[in-house]
């Protein structure tokens, strides 16, 4: 059975269930848009029980409110800062609405089942921790419950609203802290696994360098064991016999490839990974050519690596002619092409007059990394963190099973290494997400009860008056929020249709 016709089998069944909802809907099962609520006493005695050391919950809770704050500010800086970035970068290159999403089957860098187990996970953790701070502060928990679609994919906890309002603002604040905040240990605690016990394991089969791009017909994750019959241990040994080639010459590569060596002949020059449409190399060039030679200005010159492609399109110039030497499935073959204004082409004054030639190319020194280097950026504290928490949109988490294969450790060493990542990459994003100052995010009620403590602490005696201000003042950081997020949508849009 394809999967299309499984989709909409499961599609048809659940509209089936959502009918049958509605018609015998009660205080147990209800409708909450396209999914199905189920609420049930159940658990409310492991949640109390869980409880019973409302000391240390406390003490846990007062330590989220302090990590909630400090991540509530740095959110928010952050979320402006790439409001700021919509104005500067091209529009082309701005997030999809889909990636600003972290629901796996829409935002296409989450994968379906590990973004799924982990999404409950996380939903779960927050919503006890809800429920066990509620009972540690001797609120009523209503009912606990979990939400479906097709499948569970989160619970809640619902506490009397009545008393939660009527308490004081420290305990309610303990009660919103405490999810956002389990959320980010349980994020921590998935990390340090990750750091400590899984990445240490992972080590290559062997030595070489590994092939990160097409580059022609070397296919990504090959692994280059000799070149030119000297064998390369890593990156700079593979660099250092390259230097050696000519530009335009052919040289056998040892490569393996799912556990298979052979020999490859690869032309050593510029491989064409993209032509831009309506540029002058849109007249001449392909995908997947391999260009080596460049004639301008009455001089031949040889290139072989993207910093020399580079440099010398900075010293041409708009409207001069570059002849072009290049191979095309096996045949060598020359062109020429009058260069364009690259201004044209990036909307920037300081390029105005130099040429462009409208490729993006690369040599195959560019495109290898030693087998050692996976293994550091699947390391979180071998270097910086927000590459590590990029690696979903690189293409490297999940692990990709052929670059998995060049390493020792087993598939199911990579399932476990897989989850824990996205238990900690979803964690991490739906704690940090929580603690903006938005209502009904949990942030938003912490900052407005921080907010009225502190015009407590300055003299304002009027309670009335502080919740007034605190609840208007919240509102207007709402509305800022979420401009800020309609706009890191919309802006991109309505940059690309006015340039």
């Amino acid at each position: 059975m394809s999967p299309l016709l499984i989709a909409l089998v499961l599609i048809l069944a659940w509209i089936g269930v959502l009918l049958a909802v509605y018609r015998w809907e009660n205080k147990a099962v209800s409708l909450w848009g396209p999914t199905v609520m189920w609420k049930t006493e159940r658990g409310k005695r492991f949640i109390s029980r869980v409880a019973q050391r409302d000391r240390f919950w406390n003490r846990y809770a007062d330590v989220g409110i302090v990590l909630s704050l400090a991540a509530m500010g740095a959110m928010f800086i952050l979320i402006l800062w790439n409001v700021y970035l919509t104005f500067q970068i091209p529009p082309e290159q701005a997030p999809s609405p889909q990636m600003l999403l972290g629901l796996p089957g829409i935002n296409p860098v989450i994968p379906i089942g590990y973004g799924i187990t982990a999404l409950v996970i996380a939903i779960v953790v927050h919503e006890l921790s809800h429920g066990i701070l509620a009972m540690a502060g001797r609120l009523k928990v209503k009912a606990l419950g979990v939400i479906f679609f097709i499948v569970p994919i989160g619970a809640f906890v619902e506490p009397d609203e009545e008393e939660l309002e009527n308490t004081s603002a420290r305990k309610r604040s303990r009660v919103f802290a405490a999810g956002p905040t389990t959320n980010m240990v349980l994020a921590l605690v998935c990390l340090l696994l990750l750091a400590f016990v899984l990445a240490p394991s992972i080590s290559p089969h062997s030595d070489g360098v590994i092939v990160s791009n097409d580059y022609d017909q070397l296919e990504p994750w090959t692994v280059i064991a000799a070149a030119n019959g000297t064998a390369v241990a890593n990156r700079s040994a593979f660099t250092d016999v390259t230097d050696g080639f000519t530009p335009g010459g052919s040289y056998p590569l040892q490569v393996a490839s799912n556990g298979d060596l052979s020999m490859q002949q690869v032309r050593y020059g510029l491989y064409i990974r993209h032509v831009e449409d309506d540029t002058p190399a849109a007249s001449a060039l392909q995908e997947g050519d391999i260009m080596w030679r460049l004639r301008y200005d009455g001089t031949d010159i040889p290139v072989a690596t993207q910093e020399a492609f580079i440099d010398l399109m900075e010293n041409t110039s708009a409207g001069d002619v570059m002849h072009v030497t290049f191979q095309r499935n096996g045949t060598e073959r020359n062109a020429s092409v009058v260069l364009a204004d690259k201004a044209d082409f990036t909307d920037d004054g300081d390029d105005e007059g130099v040429g462009y030639l409208g490729v993006v190319a690369y040599g195959v020194a560019d495109v290898v990394r030693g087998t050692g280097y996976y293994p550091r950026i699947l390391q979180p504290f071998e270097g910086s963190f927000l590459p590590y928490l990029a690696l979903p949109f690189i293409g490297l988490s999940p692990f990709p099973g052929q670059l998995a294969s060049i390493y020792t450790p087993s598939d199911g060493f990579w399932i476990v290494y897989n989850m824990l990542y996205w238990i900690f990459w979803l964690n991490f994003a739906l704690g940090t997400f929580n603690v903006l100052p938005a209502v009904p995010l949990d942030g938003g009620y912490i900052f407005r009860d921080g907010l009225a403590s502190v015009m407590r602490r300055l003299g304002m005696d009027s309670q009335e008056r502080r919740e007034k201000i605190a609840s208007r003042v919240t509102t207007a950081f709402s509305v800022v929020v979420l401009a800020a997020i309609l706009s890191m949508i919309l802006v991109p849009q309505l940059r690309g249709l006015l340039l």
